[in-house]
């Protein structure tokens, strides 16, 4: 199944807060036939065991001794989660929040949701100074520990952690607070309703709410790009923009067909010599059969799992957020499809982002000027500074 090009151009195919349940089967219509097979097979068997209303079976939740004023919800360790989601709270915790007067008061009723394999991960990188305790995501108990719940902060109701916590801060009448953390695309899951919306640019946040009256936007920029600016070389550092560069895949992207990411890869691939970087979401069947393929024409894929900042040469890709993360560490990077719909190109140019043709060197894109110096900080400032 192809994806839906949205008529209009360069909108959101979900925007409001009831095209969740369309999101949800759009998207599962997008998975191979293996996985809605096996998605279909866990589900009977759930509801066999009697657990399938228990969304939060597999959560943790991470409680401080005292009362809980804010939750955290952590859908993954990736980089995206933790620069939207992490980051304000260890801003927070290095004081700088500078409406915040009492930083370690604020922080002891800091509490975190997360699936059980994240909160493994990342109970380690959580800032010090505060006992957490972990519960099951149906313990109980829980219920009177979140009793004064005052806001959640989330990427979104579209996953579970996420979803479990936007529930819970409305069944409390709490404030439910949105952190952008990634480039927006076609597909991208709708703002819950009453929320407050940290976004990257004023542009992605009239995006995304299309209007809507009851989002409040907030731009902020993005922690992860700031980070990406920061850890730049030096200029005349050394060789990071030599050699024939990267290209970033998307295989496993459901907004175009598999057949335009491999088109748009193979003509860059070509034409550079540039090595191709698997998303690790590419571990499907078609996506493996494929790389097999380049490899066999004598493409040279990057399996190292390196960070991007460690590769060398111009960046690539259809509308990966790796794109601006090159830019904003000032190295070459452009965007790349043979004929994009109507919603890449006005992708592309909400973000600034240069396009690749062949036989014509672009202009490398421009880093993507932030509203604030400190994304992170500046959402803990706003969240907590009347706490």
């Amino acid at each position: 199944m192809t994806a839906p090009r949205h008529p209009a151009g360069d909108a959101p195919l979900f925007w409001r807060p009831e095209d969740l349940p369309a999101w949800r089967r759009w998207q599962r219509a997008q998975w191979p036939a293996a996985r809605r097979a096996a998605d279909a097979v866990r589900t009977l068997r759930a509801r066999l065991r009697r657990d399938a209303s228990s969304p939060e079976e597999g959560l943790r939740v991470l409680v401080p001794a005292g009362p809980v004023h804010t939750l955290v919800a952590v859908e993954s360790a990736g980089p995206t989660q933790r620069a939207a989601l992490v980051e304000p709270v260890l801003a927070l915790a290095a004081g700088r929040a500078a409406g915040v007067t009492d930083p370690a008061a604020v922080l002891a009723g800091v509490g975190w949701v997360m699936p059980a394999e994240t909160a493994e991960s990342l109970r380690p990188e959580l800032p010090a100074g505060t006992e957490l305790t972990t519960v099951s995501g149906v313990d109980p108990d829980l219920s009177a520990r979140l009793d004064g719940l005052r806001r959640v902060l989330v990427a979104g109701e579209y996953l579970p952690a996420g979803q479990a916590a936007v529930r819970w801060a409305r069944e409390r009448g709490a404030e439910v607070a949105v952190v952008q953390h990634g480039l927006l695309a076609v597909s991208t899951p709708p703002v819950p309703r009453a929320a407050t919306l940290y976004a990257f640019t004023a542009q992605d946040a009239a995006w995304w709410a299309q209007g809507r009256t009851d989002v409040q936007a907030v731009p902020v920029g993005s922690a992860l790009l700031e980070h990406a600016r920061r850890a730049a070389p030096a200029p005349g550092a050394g060789d990071h923009d030599a050699g024939p560069g990267v290209f970033l895949g998307q295989l496993h992207g459901a907004e175009l067909p598999r057949t335009d990411f491999v088109r748009a890869a193979e003509e860059y691939l070509r034409a550079t010599g540039a090595v191709y970087r698997p998303h690790p979401a590419e571990r499907d069947r078609l996506s493996r059969a494929q790389h097999a393929r380049w490899e066999g024409a004598g493409v040279v894929l990057d399996r190292t799992g390196v960070p991007l900042a460690s590769t060398t040469g111009p960046v690539a890709a259809v509308f990966s957020t790796g794109i601006l993360e090159a830019a904003q560490a000032g190295r070459p990077a452009w965007a790349v499809h043979p004929d994009p719909p109507a919603w890449l190109e006005g992708f592309w140019e909400r973000y600034g982002i240069t396009r690749w043709t062949p036989g014509t060197p672009p202009s490398p894109t421009p880093p993507l000027s932030s509203p604030t110096p400190d994304p992170a900080a500046a959402i803990a400032d706003h969240l907590w500074r009347s706490t």
